[in-house]
């Protein structure tokens, strides 16, 4: 039998021996744009000491120290706010950059950028381990979730899907037009559109007899900042005015993170999406339903 005057100091030997619990991060810095919402959307906003240029949402992240671009971070900038963490997508870099930056002691938690929804759940629930919140991240992706399936509950009523075509940029005459496998081409089919670039994968310059192949129907584009009224010439450039789009003039604008970004806001960048794509398919779902449109 163990005498009691033994017991005390064996406890305390057997507690140094157990794993250490690792505190979360006091001090976060973010090499993402959708990385920094959710940990504004988890309210642990006040762990982050830098965020990175594609950090513009809420408007408050743009007050705190900046790293780079997320694919252009700055080491020195990086270590200069003596972070203990950095989080960041997997195009996030350079990786010589980042090679630095483990180096140095920080820890980098990478989070894939796949064009998924479940991608979406990957970062929410992995920035929520990681701040301690693992409960309050399944609440948030289950919010994220059922918005997006709320909005598309304004598609029962398409039987005709749009064909839409992003164009990353018109620079020179010469269009980026986005194909599969893109963060473009995703939320196109979560919106209930086709995409009407098919047959290539990624950013990448397209034709203008490719264009007017392609028919359109409706253009989208991102609004920037600096310029959020995207010039609605491209429906007269070569190419584009042959389209269905032009006929009738349909160009849609987007904010760039907040349709690309695949972050906590997803839900309402399908939402707003769908209403441009089908302006009146709320209307004829609530005929439908035997109810009065709203």
């Amino acid at each position: 039998m163990i005498r009691r005057s033994l017991l005390k100091p064996l406890l305390a030997g057997l507690i140094m021996l157990s794993p250490l619990v690792q505190a979360a991060p006091e001090r976060i810095v973010s090499a993402d744009g959708s990385l920094t919402e959710i940990i504004y959307a988890l309210g642990e906003e006040h762990r982050l000491v830098g965020v990175d240029t594609t950090s513009g949402y809420p408007q408050r992240a743009r007050e705190l120290p900046q790293i780079g671009y997320k694919r252009n971070i700055s080491a020195e900038g990086t270590l200069s706010l003596a972070p203990q963490v950095m989080i960041a997508t997997a195009d996030s870099g350079p990786d010589t950059t980042l090679r630095q930056i483990t180096a140095a002691g920080v820890d980098i938690h990478q989070y894939s950028a796949a064009p998924t929804l479940a991608t979406v759940r990957e970062k929410i629930i992995g920035l929520a381990t990681l701040v301690d919140k693992p409960e309050e991240g399944q609440a948030l992706w289950a919010t994220v979730n059922g918005s997006v399936t709320q909005a598309q509950q304004r598609l029962a009523s398409v039987s005709q899907p749009v064909r839409v075509m992003f164009v990353l940029s018109n620079a020179n005459g010469s269009a980026i037009i986005g194909g599969e496998n893109t963060h473009a081409d995703t939320i196109i089919r979560l919106a209930g559109g086709v995409n009407a670039a098919s047959g290539f994968e990624g950013y990448k310059p397209m034709p203008d007899e490719a264009i007017a192949a392609a028919m359109p129907d409706i253009i989208l584009m991102m609004t920037r900042e600096g310029n959020h009224e995207v010039n609605s010439e491209i429906l007269s450039k070569p190419g584009f005015a042959m389209t269905p789009a032009a006929t009738e003039q349909r160009l849609v604008k987007m904010d760039g993170m907040l349709m690309l970004g695949f972050g906590p806001r997803i839900g309402e960048a399908v939402e707003g999406l769908i209403r441009a794509f089908y302006p009146d398919a709320g209307q004829l779902a609530a005929h439908s339903a035997g109810q009065p449109a709203q």
